[in-house]
């Protein structure tokens, strides 16, 4: 497996590496990220957020920064963002920032859910093609 050098996200609790427990036997203290104030944030979780805040696009460029910055794949850093928007330390920290990042992922969310799949060529259901 693939060393990295930032801690691994589980739910909302963040582990090392090299931590060999399961989600099981993480202590409270670790799962109730929840409670945690903006000074109890992890590094990774305030580089996440950084990060964030000085690169708002979303492109290639910013991809290929990602792999560089964080030795993980964009599809990762994602994952690893929405954990990190959706905790109460992460508002404490950067309110104005995660709201917006929030208000994004929900306006995304919002819009794939709005869209219809339709084979290319065939008519949508209800709509009958004009002859």
């Amino acid at each position: 497996m693939c060393e990295t050098r930032y801690p691994t996200v589980i739910g909302t609790a963040v582990t090392s590496p090299t931590d060999e427990r399961s989600v099981d036997e993480l202590s409270a203290d670790q799962i109730g990220a929840d409670q945690l104030g903006a000074d109890q944030l992890s590094e990774l979780a305030k580089h996440v957020l950084t990060f964030e805040q000085d690169r708002a696009r979303h492109d290639r460029t910013k991809e290929a920064e990602i792999r560089v910055e964080f030795e993980m794949s964009a599809a990762r850093y994602y994952q690893v963002l929405n954990r990190v928007i959706d905790s109460p330390a992460a508002l404490a920290y950067d309110p104005q920032l995660v709201s917006r990042l929030q208000r994004l992922r929900h306006a995304r969310t919002s819009a794939r859910a709005t869209r219809s799949f339709v084979a290319p060529g065939a008519a949508p259901e209800g709509r009958e093609e004009e002859r």
